[in-house]
């Protein structure tokens, strides 16, 4: 009935050159290049040529910075640009691909094999492109005791490799494009510290920060949003765009006032129903009301290592936090229906006037507007690693003919503070 193979050819090939110059050991330079070419894309948009270059100054090492050789140790300014790509897309995917269809043509009762165009073919399809600038200072002070990285990036990609979408007229609902850009730019601290450098006991840290913000900064229609596929100028890629729940319904006064206000303009609510935030104040929920509750990317990554060592015992705890983020948490799917109506959740009563979930009922199998009860704020802050360990002095492990025996005991990820209810 049908022909077909899984067989996928395809090639990449790259060509690189670096100059690295050196001047008076203060003033660095890195000049490089790279010459890509993919079969994946169209003919004639194969080859994309990405440069790159990076200068660096020792400061420290300059003759006005002489008075600070008892304190500081390392001072470097870092400046660097450079282009990469992606060719990420299916192979073929240019020439335009065929389907199997059946026509019901008269041949003895067995219809009659076709094929059919059912993607558009891009000739001009090339690399997605990423400019990056990057900003940076390595420090060391105090002969060694304090050691430190600062960095700066911003991000622009541009001609993403995008679905476009097209007249229906055309035969085709989309074409896969070079279109739409977008930005990523943060901030990356690494500082590590010797905190205490006794004969028996030493302390040392390792403080990690990062924070980034992604942004569509254009799609195939220009500056327009996409809010069927829930792409925003100006906001992350993934994003939460749904109602916000602002609490329960109550059999209250006023609470009873304000519904009554909704049933008078077709929507109605009952004590026990999710109350959903009226964003234009018209007394209608209607997709006005929608709007963008947050996203899964976290504001703020930190981790911490801490080491102690004293008299032959060693601690070190390693804490691991990521703060901002906000997830999509359906782990109940609070279905009324048979077995699913046993999920233990804090339901609102007559008895229990909650505003945390709807009141259970046999009628409905699913409460309206119950997604909005799954984002939750995805703060944390994990203990990931905590290990403690004992090395045997020389003199007993020497009389065994043992250089060195260690002991020690490790926990993975013994506690975790949050108040996520999710995985």
């Amino acid at each position: 009935n049908t022909i077909g193979s899984a067989m996928v050819k395809w090639n990449m090939a790259s060509f690189m050159g670096r100059i690295n110059y050196n001047y008076l050991g203060r003033y660095l330079l890195t000049v490089s290049a790279r010459y890509d070419g993919s079969s994946r894309l169209a003919d004639g948009h194969k080859w994309v040529l990405f440069p790159s270059a990076a200068l660096a100054w020792r400061i420290n090492e300059e003759s006005f910075m002489s008075s600070t050789s008892g304190w500081l140790d390392n001072l470097k300014l870092r400046l660097g640009f450079g282009k990469t790509g992606n060719s990420a897309v299916y192979p073929y995917q240019t020439k335009g691909t065929l389907s199997l269809i059946r026509y019901p043509f008269d041949n003895g009762g067995t219809p009659t094999i076709g094929y059919a165009p059912n993607a558009m073919a891009n000739s001009l399809l090339t690399w997605e492109t990423t400019d990056q600038w990057n900003l940076g200072i390595d420090f060391g002070v105090l002969r060694g005791r304090i050691n430190g990285t600062i960095d700066l990036y911003m991000q622009n990609t541009h001609d993403l490799l995008l679905k476009r979408q097209l007249p229906v007229v055309s035969g085709f609902p989309d074409v896969l494009s070079n279109v739409g850009k977008t930005r990523n730019k943060g901030i990356e601290v690494s500082i590590n510290s010797m905190n205490i450098n006794s004969k028996d006991f030493q302390w040392t840290t390792d403080l990690m920060l990062s924070s980034n913000k992604e942004e569509i900064v254009e799609l195939y229609n220009g500056k327009n949003d996409d809010i069927g596929s829930k792409w925003f100028i100006g906001q992350p890629v993934n994003v939460h765009y749904d109602y916000r729940k602002v609490g329960i319904w109550q059999n209250t006064e006023s609470d009873l006032a304000e519904m009554a206000k909704f049933a008078a303009n077709g929507t109605e609510f009952a004590p026990g129903d999710i109350k959903i935030q009226d964003v234009n104040g018209d007394y209608k929920i209607t997709d006005a009301d929608k709007q963008i509750l947050g996203n899964p990317r976290p504001k703020l990554i930190a981790s911490m290592v801490n080491t102690f060592n004293y008299k032959g015992f060693d601690l070190s705890v390693f804490l691991y936090a990521s703060f901002g983020a906000m997830l999509y948490n359906d782990i109940y799917a609070l279905e009324h229906c048979g077995r699913n109506g046993g999920v233990k959740v804090d339901y609102w009563t007559p008895n229990n006037p909650t505003n945390a979930y709807p009141r259970p009922s046999i009628d409905e199998e699913r409460p309206i507007y119950i997604t909005s009860t799954y984002y939750e704020k995805a703060d944390f802050l994990r203990v990931k690693t905590m290990t403690l360990g004992y090395t045997l002095p020389k003199t007993l492990t020497n009389k065994f003919l043992v250089e060195k025996l260690r002991v020690y005991f490790t926990a993975q990820n013994p506690f975790i503070f949050t108040n996520y209810t999710g995985i």
